[in-house]
């Protein structure tokens, strides 16, 4: 099979998400009313090759001091605590947990205590930051209400894609009728995320027209979930930015696994 050269991409995001550069640590912002997300960067951080330098994945092989380290540092700048943050433990799956505040801090710190075989997380309490890491696969942000009332935060690597975690997590959330939200982040993109004839073919089969030429646009994948779950098209942003095509992000594919990973958080405000 020939495959068509790559396509350039947007280099930089839609004007719903803001660039911050805070000192050289580099981060995205996307907010509403009653929400606000993050989304990082590789850059801006304290750890040593392969995992320069704003490693937050703590389950790589990077020195855990760092990965402490870094993710004080993207919190601070995003304007959560550290502390608080609630850790999806990822298995590739569609299982959706909801949380409250007394889950804050819940692998803040390390891999023992992440809500456990979890790749999308819900919460419907203000002040709780709810965190996935990702390196390729789509961190997807879905919130109800306007203000909002409840939001979750996926981690959706190709099997859990195909297996419907976007639509799960918008089931999960309910609030039918409501005005919505949702945000698909940065995260390979359809000019690089190449697969094998047997993996194109289960996402032919249940969204057809998203591989062509020897590629899946999970974009696409993502954002066809949320329309059938009831989002407006006008309600949802993505990014555009590609993990693989652009050296600002750690990417799986790009650097064969070598390499470590950025993050999502995101929470509900206090509305007064």
């Amino acid at each position: 099979m020939t495959l068509r050269p790559k396509p350039e991409v947007p280099r930089r995001p839609t004007a719903t998400l803001v660039r911050h550069d805070d000192g050289g640590l580099v981060w995205y912002e996307a907010r509403g009313a009653g929400w606000r997300a993050a989304f990082s960067t590789r850059l801006g951080g304290f750890s040593a090759a392969p995992f320069d330098s704003l490693n937050l994945g703590i389950s790589t092989a990077d020195d855990p001091a760092c990965v402490r380290r870094n993710r004080a540092a993207f919190a601070a700048a995003a304007g959560v605590a550290a502390d608080d943050l609630v850790v999806a433990g990822q298995v590739h799956g569609t299982a959706i947990a909801e949380v409250g505040r007394g889950h804050r801090g819940r692998g803040a710190h390390g891999p023992s205590d992440v809500v456990p075989e979890t790749d999308g997380l819900l919460t419907r309490a203000a002040g709780v930051p709810l965190f996935v890491s990702f390196a390729d696969c789509v961190p997807v942000l879905l919130v109800a209400g306007r203000p909002a009332q409840a939001l979750a935060l996926v981690h959706a690597g190709w099997r859990g894609m195909v297996a419907g975690i976007v639509g799960e997590a918008a089931r999960v959330l309910g609030a039918s009728g409501a005005a919505r939200a949702a945000v698909i982040g940065p995260s390979i993109g359809p000019c690089c995320f190449a697969v094998s004839p047997d993996v194109g073919e289960r996402f032919e089969e249940v969204f057809p027209g998203t591989w062509r030429d020897g590629r899946v646009d999970l974009w696409e994948t993502a954002r066809r979930q949320l329309l059938a779950a009831g989002f407006a098209a006008s309600d949802i942003v993505t990014s555009g930015l590609c993990t693989c095509h652009d050296h600002e992000f750690f990417s799986h594919r790009r650097e064969y696994g070598a390499t470590g990973r950025q993050a999502a958080v995101a929470w509900l405000q206090e509305v007064s």
